[in-house]
């Protein structure tokens, strides 16, 4: 049988219903941050996806360019 010294630790562990209600929406707040923020991430890759084709481009209009006309 758990002595009083350890029933009121025990007692102080738990949480209440509120605390732990509290804690999901906390959960749940965090995913959808997390959520918001991969989203963010996703589309700024594909910009600079897009960003970086158009760099190439421009580097291959101006190699053209530059070494079309020597031919």
């Amino acid at each position: 049988m758990p002595s009083q010294s350890e029933d009121i630790n025990i007692k102080e562990n738990l949480w209440n219903s509120n605390e732990i209600k509290e804690l999901i929406e906390y959960a749940r707040h965090l995913q959808e941050e997390n959520e918001d923020l991969q989203a963010k991430m996703i589309m700024m890759q594909a910009k600079l996806t897009n960003e970086e084709a158009k760099v190439r481009q421009m580097n291959n209009a101006i190699k053209q360019m530059i070494y079309g006309e020597r031919n």
